[in-house]
């Protein structure tokens, strides 16, 4: 049976872990929003709503002790200089606990969890481009017959190989698939809480001409997002339903990392589950060992995931996204299934990183997670979002570094998500078209190399998410910067010299940037 994945997402390309800047902490300032109702547990300030409208809610309060968000700065960059490894974890687990919990809301006969009334970029956009005129709280809050919009994800757009044919296409796309019969291909939706998409909205940061105005004003950075805002990236792989989901689907799953320093996509792994749509499965943590027959142990339910069915009009604007000629990958009744999801929250002036994804054994979670983020996991984390485990961190590497003016020394930080980022080869990290960095750290005098996925971490690469003026482009005198593996990036460095640094998301420059075939 082929396997696809989408992606309704958040940023760029990446991964994660912990750290931000030594310099960043009481003196650090950022804009603020309205925090959400402590005292809610539901789903933030919201109702039911009656009606096609999906109402948009703020990230409500899990109930976990001890766990608070918007955390204040001075209390994140304490556990980051302190090495606080579990406070770091424990917070991570209540952003997911709260963001993957239901609310009153049903679209199309599923529950709606808080993620998932959330605008996608598509929205933010469109209520950019309706400014003044619309109402944009009814625009962003109250989305009318919202429709999960998916992607190419970006990325891909930055391997040579991908940009330059519909065969290497091909070649790229089966990297991240999910079986080795696939034929495509991953898909994306940037999504954003309300208080980041009402900021990107009020300040029309989509535009290319509000960043551009903004450089011939002597700024090196957009306006700061709010401290409570949040972007996301979930990743889903499609399950056939209906009369087409007869049967057991089978899945290849992630079961550790490498040492080596090599793609190590989806078609290197060697271990199944398989699904079963009718929830007969009996799976309690075993894999199948090179993908071996399904049997009742290695049989996980589709309630073991979070997922949605799709619209006929979900399936087709997926199967729009292909290149011509590739037969479809969804159909209406397919279901989607939460695979992983990157996670970022402007808590501290780098962000706080945190990535999931689905594990049969999220007890026993394997590399980039470790023994000491899975013991943190909260007794309020409850049915299929407690399938998932979690890798995270704060800092681009150890010992954290100030904010601008430190060095690439010291012991590297992998956070990844095995579903995104451990197929990218050196291609993805230097690739023609942009700015050629280095992605290292230098280890006991040792230089380390970290230019594939898996030795990549999210702060590092989003660091420079940045806008280059198209005339730059255009004459040749500058290059977009690039992806980077893990590695310091200094942001005081003259290389964002003439450039507008974008807060740390790839999707607002990306948004406000031309097409990336328009940069071969």
């Amino acid at each position: 049976m082929k396997k696809q994945y989408l992606l309704p997402t958040l940023l760029g390309a990446c991964l994660w872990l912990a750290g931000c800047s030594s310099n960043n902490s009481k003196t650090e300032t950022t804009t603020s929003a309205p925090a959400a109702d402590a005292t809610d547990t539901t789903g933030a300030k919201m109702a039911a709503r009656p009606g096609p409208n999906v109402q948009a809610v703020t990230l409500p309060n899990p109930g976990i002790p001890g766990f608070k968000f918007p955390e204040d700065s001075t209390v994140i960059n304490g556990w980051i200089q302190n090495r606080d490894a579990a406070k770091i974890s424990q917070h991570g687990w209540g952003i997911w606990t709260a963001l993957s919990s239901p609310t009153p809301q049903r679209l199309n006969g599923d529950t709606l969890r808080v993620y998932e009334t959330w605008p996608t970029k598509e929205e933010v956009d469109a209520a950019q481009q309706a400014a003044p005129k619309a109402n944009l709280r009814a625009m962003l809050l109250q989305r009318p017959t919202p429709r999960r919009r998916l992607n190419r994800p970006r990325q891909l757009f930055r391997d040579p190989d991908f940009r330059q044919g519909l065969k290497a296409r091909a070649k790229v796309a089966s990297a991240h698939a999910m079986t080795a019969d696939s034929q495509e291909d991953v898909f994306e939706s940037v999504s954003y809480d309300p208080v980041a998409a009402s900021f990107i909205v009020q300040n029309k940061l989509f535009w290319a001409s509000t960043l551009q105005g903004l450089i011939d004003k002597g700024r090196g950075d957009i306006p700061q997002l709010p401290r409570e805002a949040i972007a996301i990236k979930p990743v889903y792989e499609v399950v056939p339903g209906g009369k087409r989901g007869r049967g057991l689907y089978q899945m290849k799953v992630w079961t550790g990392t490498t040492s080596a320093r090599i793609p190590f996509g989806q078609e290197k792994w060697s271990s199944c589950v398989y699904v079963d749509t009718a929830n007969r499965g009996k799976g309690q943590g075993q894999v199948s060992p090179g993908c071996a027959p399904a049997t009742p142990a290695t049989t996980y339910n589709l309630r073991d995931f979070v997922h949605f069915k799709l619209t006929a009009a979900e399936a087709a604007a997926m199967n729009a996204e292909l290149d011509p000629g590739t037969p479809p990958v969804a159909y209406a009744g397919d279901y989607a299934i939460l695979v992983a999801m990157h996670i970022t929250t402007k808590e501290i002036k780098r962000w706080t990183w945190q990535t999931m994804w689905w594990a049969p054994n999220p007890d026993r979670a394997p590399l980039p997670s470790n023994p000491g983020v899975v013991a943190q996991r909260p007794a309020q984390l409850v049915g299929a979002p407690r399938h998932y485990a979690m890798a995270i961190s704060y800092q681009m590497i150890d010992p954290v570094q100030p904010f601008a003016g430190g060095q690439s020394v010291g012991q590297s930080i992998y956070v990844f998500n095995p579903y995104l980022e451990a197929g990218f080869g050196p291609g993805t990290f230097s690739n023609s078209g942009h700015l050629r960095e280095p992605s290292r750290v230098v280890t006991n005098g040792l230089v380390v190399v970290n230019d594939v996925g898996v030795r990549t971490n999210c702060m590092s690469c989003h660091a420079q998410a940045s806008f280059t003026p198209f005339a730059a482009i255009t004459s040749k005198k500058m290059l977009p910067l690039g992806y980077l593996g893990d590695t310091y990036v200094d942001m005081g460095s003259p290389k964002f010299k003439g450039r507008l640094r974008t807060d740390f998301l790839w999707s607002i420059a990306d948004m406000a940037s031309a097409p990336p075939d328009s940069l071969k």
